[in-house]
């Protein structure tokens, strides 16, 4: 019997063939210092190393805690995991998820999506199981407790996890989308997912991405980017040695891409309208800009 190549690994075939459609262009330039960054927000009982996320509407703040050794990773920098995720909502109150003994939120920034489009009322956030790893899940606000709204399938076994990237419409079809990178320290998957509650579908999937790296807290090294009528994703190759834009328009679309002189060591941060700051392993610190055609 022949071996059959699997999906995603075609899919990386043609984007390697495939010609840009669209006048974009990633640039890079040498910047002497990183942006300040402001004192974060904490919370009580919340997750070391983690991030409390700042809201506008249903959820006004969103948190990891309760953190636990019970699962045995320590992909993002140290044994501890979240047992809870909370959230304040927009009457001052707390609301809390807590996962049964099975399980952790083995992540360290909750991101939260307007569903209904009135403002941030669900958390997108990463689960693992002890004996088959890491899922996808959106909880939501449903104005009296956090419920979970959709899950992605378990990845399947155990120690195995995923990078959530963001939300938004990567299909066209103006409904909103979750994409997220599997196994990225293992020949990572970018993958995007329709919302059909309970469930995460997958729906388009290409290879040779990473979002992370093995041990560290950072986990933004990409974004979502509106390009045209959708939105685009910009992520690191799997040996964070070059930065590209990629777009599902029933097949994957390399828009633009540009090569690192080291490798990327640290999260993309907003420098304005298409440009980021990040940082490299040697040390240096870069500007990095996306230029448009104007027709865009």
């Amino acid at each position: 019997m022949p071996c059959r190549a699997p999906k995603w690994l075609l899919a990386l075939a043609a984007l390697a063939c495939q010609v840009p459609a669209h006048a974009l262009e990633l640039t890079l330039e040498p910047v002497a210092r990183a942006l300040r960054v402001d004192a974060p927000v904490t919370r009580p009982d919340q997750l070391p190393h983690s991030t409390v996320t700042v809201g506008r509407g249903p959820i006004r703040a969103a948190w990891l805690a309760a953190p636990t050794d019970r699962y045995a990773h320590a992909v993002l920098g140290d044994g501890l995991e979240a047992a809870q995720l909370r959230i304040e909502s927009a009457n001052g109150q707390t609301h809390v998820a807590t996962l049964p003994a099975t399980r952790v939120f083995e992540d360290l920034v909750p991101r939260l999506v307007a569903l209904d489009g009135a403002g941030d009322d669900a958390v997108m956030v990463v689960e693992s199981e002890a004996g088959a790893g890491a899922a996808l899940t959106l909880w939501r606000f449903d104005g009296v407790a956090l419920v979970r709204h959709a899950a992605s399938d378990l990845i399947g076994q155990p120690n195995r996890w995923l990078n959530p990237l963001g939300a938004g419409d990567f299909d066209g079809d103006g409904q909103l989308d979750l994409a997220a990178v599997l196994t990225p320290h293992l020949g990572g998957v970018l993958t995007l997912y329709h919302i059909t509650p309970p469930r995460l579908i997958p729906f388009a999937r290409t290879g040779d991405v990473s979002t992370h790296r093995l041990g560290s807290t950072a986990l933004g090294l990409g974004q979502v980017v509106r390009v045209g009528d959708r939105d685009a994703l910009l992520v690191p190759d799997q040996h964070h040695r070059r930065l590209q834009l990629l777009r599902w328009d029933g097949q994957w679309q390399r828009l633009a891409s540009v090569a690192l002189p080291a490798r990327i060591d640290g999260a993309l941060q907003a420098d304005g309208t298409d440009r980021w700051r990040l940082p490299l392993d040697d040390g240096r610190q870069f500007r990095l800009r996306l230029v448009r055609d104007r027709r865009m």
